[in-house]
């Protein structure tokens, strides 16, 4: 607590001309976390201003900082809360009520006894304490003075400090040592003064003796420094590669990236293609059955009707998305209109022919069997219709008008 009041006194309150005469560490009541100081204070000018502060620790918490203050005389009542039990928490009576709870009881005894004190010393109005022990105010006074501290000096009494027990452990260890200490304190002092001095002077022989340490120690410093920077330059040189490294990596990445992208294109593309060629290719033979092929044999009728299977499937073959708009897939599907066009004409034309000749064929027999009244025979005719009953069904799939056409004329020709 020393320290807090030394650290204080210098960052706080002397910058403002204040002395600072008692402190205790207190919490507000039910908020145990948030600490504080309050601090009783006078100015050391003319006149004298007594003062109860409110000093915070930073939010950083690396300096204190003042938060609020209060004049004394605005201060009505001091409630001790219990006289007789040791009881922490105590309350300060200005325009409201502050209800604080202290570290230790202790602490709250000092400050009360000073603010009793300094009501006695400046005040004209008597502050009320309540539930104070009657010990601690008599404590406070001198004897042989009545409830007022006239002529006292309140600053020697203020800088006494009571020695801690390591002090008086020394002190009683040195006075063992000197047994005229006590009668004779004049001759002690001069002891005193002398072991002092002989220190002084071991000291500033440490001092010059190691100068010459500090000289190689600083040698090295300087040698430490010197291996810093070249540490610090190949870090730098180190950092400007990696980073040259890191855009390497990138573009490589990126190239990589790319190469994968135009690997997976030219896959679909090659699927595409493979699949339009496997479906909209028509064999050379194929073409040449449906422009050449001979209708009245067997084997060119054959030829002729798988070509044009073979072209009805690639016409009626189902595209994908956007193949409808390629220039290629447009002049094979016109290419094949074309072959179909040609064929339908080529086959109607051939049938026609062969309905006629039937036609006549037919009539010529009736008349070789009219004079026996029996129907000639018309196997042959059949049989020959028969070999054209897959290209009748393809040129009515692919062209009705030609087929009806067709029909009539057969109608005809039997008629």
């Amino acid at each position: 607590m020393t320290a807090i009041k030394h650290a204080l006194q210098r960052d706080i309150f002397t910058p403002n001309d204040e002395r600072l005469l008692s402190i205790v560490n207190v919490c507000k009541a039910g908020k145990k976390k948030k600490n504080c100081f309050l601090c009783a204070t006078v100015t050391t000018e003319r006149p004298v201003q007594v003062k109860v502060v409110k000093v915070k620790k930073s939010d950083k918490g690396d300096f204190y900082k003042r938060q609020i203050a209060w004049a004394l005389r605005d201060l009505a009542v001091v409630d001790a809360k219990d006289a007789i039990k040791e009881n922490p928490e105590f309350d300060l009576h200005f325009e409201k009520i502050y209800k604080w709870v202290a570290s230790s009881t202790a602490e709250k005894n000092a400050f009360i006894s000073c603010i009793w004190k300094l009501n006695q010393r400046y005040l004209r109005k008597k502050i009320d304490f309540v539930n104070v022990s009657s010990q601690l105010l008599e404590e406070s006074v001198p004897s042989g003075e009545n409830q007022s501290v006239t002529g006292g000096d309140e600053e020697a009494v203020d800088e006494y400090q009571e020695l801690n027990a390591r002090e008086e452990q020394d002190i009683e260890i040195m006075m063992e040592g000197c047994e005229y200490a006590i009668s004779n304190a004049e001759a002690f002092a001069e002891r005193l003064s002398r072991e002092l001095q002989v220190l002084d002077g071991a000291n500033i022989q440490s001092i010059m003796a190691s100068e010459k340490q500090v000289n190689i120690l600083m040698k090295l410093l300087d040698e430490a420094l010197k291996e810093v920077d070249q540490i610090e330059f190949k870090l730098s040189s180190y950092e400007e590669m990696l980073q040259s490294v890191k855009e390497q990596m990138d573009q490589i990445s990126e190239s990589n990236h790319l190469i994968h992208l135009s690997n997976t294109n030219n896959v679909k593309l090659l699927s595409e293609i493979e699949f339009l060629v496997n479906h909209m290719d028509l064999a050379k033979g194929h073409i040449k059955a449906l422009q050449e092929g001979d209708l009245s044999s067997s084997r060119g009728i054959e030829a002729c009707t798988n070509a044009a299977d073979a072209l009805l499937q690639c016409m009626n073959v189902a595209l994908r998305p956007g193949h409808d708009m390629l220039l290629a897939v447009k002049q094979q599907q016109q290419r094949f209109s074309d072959l179909r066009e040609h064929f339908a004409r080529r086959l109607a034309s051939h049938l026609n022919n062969v309905f006629v000749q039937q036609g006549h064929d037919q009539s010529s027999t009736l008349a070789q069997h009219s004079v026996e009244l029996t129907l000639p025979n018309h196997h042959p005719f059949h049989r020959d219709l028969l070999r054209y009953a897959k290209l009748m069904e393809w040129l009515k799939s692919t062209d009705y008008g030609k087929y009806e056409g067709l029909t009539k004329s057969s109608d005809l020709e039997i008629s």
